[in-house]
Parts: structure tokens; sequence; C-alpha cells
């Protein structure tokens, strides 16, 4: 797996970075994708020209089928730390979480049923719980 990072705010991504390379080493298939760090407006926009949904999300992915190159991951940190904060973890484990939930949205997993949702959660936990990144207990 080979991840391009490009960082469109002002916030130093070396760590977010660092962390993704590690959660995606575990990952044999031989894909490639963008993971651009974007800020809340930036987003928010996206979302509206895109999806034309005119709020704040926190991950978007534009799957793309190019050879190896699957697609673009577009990752709002302002927003991770925002619900980190709200779920009670760590940024960490909510920058992996985006991360690997838009990796699979670039697969073709989606959570538009109950059925889907499921396949998609055990995915993402799976992958997650090889980072060590696994989701607190209640």
């Amino acid at each position: 797996m080979t991840v391009t990072f490009f960082n469109q705010t002002t916030t130093n991504t070396e760590q977010a970075e660092a962390l993704i390379t590690k959660i995606f080493e575990s990952i044999e298939e031989k894909h490639e994708m963008n993971i651009i760090f974007l800020t809340n407006d930036d987003i928010r926009k996206m979302n509206h020209d895109y999806r034309n949904i005119d709020k704040v999300t926190d991950v978007i992915s534009f799957p793309d089928q190019e050879d190896d190159y699957i697609g673009d991951i577009f990752i709002s940190l302002e927003k991770a730390k925002e619900q980190a904060l709200d779920y009670g973890h760590s940024i960490e484990r909510e920058i992996g979480f985006l991360s690997v939930h838009g990796y699979l949205h670039l697969l073709g997993y989606d959570h538009h049923s109950e059925a889907e949702e499921k396949v998609m959660v055990e995915k993402q936990e799976a992958i997650l719980k090889k980072a060590n990144l696994e989701r607190k207990s209640s």
C-alpha cells in the first residue's frame, strides 16, 4: 500500500501521516491512494460542491480505479479533533478510523443498509485492531 499525503492546512501533519502509514503497512494489496488534509471550511465547501450538503463533514472519498491507484481521501483534522473529544477517545483513534473508513469506501464498501454497515464496521475494526487503535469499551 502506498499512501501519498497532501496537507492543505497550517497544521503540522507529520504525526498523522506517520500513524496512517503505520496502519496501512499491514495491508498487503498493492494499492496507491492520496490522503489530503483539509480545514473545516474547505471540507464543507467540498461537501457542498460534490454532495450538495452544506455542512462540515469528517471524511470524503473519491474512488478512482486507474491501475493500482484507488482514489483520494479528504480528512478534516479540525473535525477529527472535535469528534475525538465528543467520542472520548484519542485523536489517533479518530484519524485512524477516518483514514480506514475512507479507504474502505475507495474499495467499494458502503453503509447504506444495516448489512453493508455491519461488513464495513467489521473490516474497519479488524484493520484498526492490527494498529492497536481499537474502540474502547464503555
